[in-house]
C-alpha cells in the first residue's frame, strides 16, 4: 500500500514525527519507537472500531 501524502491524517502523523525530532530533540529512532509504542497501545481499540477483532 502506498502512502497518500495528500491525506490529512497521514500528514498529521508525519508532522508529529517531525516535531518529535525537530522540537523535542528525539532521534529518528526514538521517534519511531514512540510510534511503535502508540501502535501497540492502540491496536485493539482500533481493531474493535474497524471490526477486525475477530468477533
Amino acid at each position: 500500500m502506498r502512502i497518500d501524502q495528500n491525506n490529512k491524517n497521514v500528514q498529521l502523523i508525519i508532522a508529529a514525527l517531525a516535531s518529535m525530532v525537530q522540537d523535542e530533540g528525539k532521534t529518528p529512532r526514538e521517534a519511531f519507537k514512540v510510534l511503535e509504542d502508540i501502535k501497540q497501545d492502540t491496536y485493539f481499540a482500533l481493531a474493535e472500531m474497524g471490526d477486525e477483532s475477530g468477533e
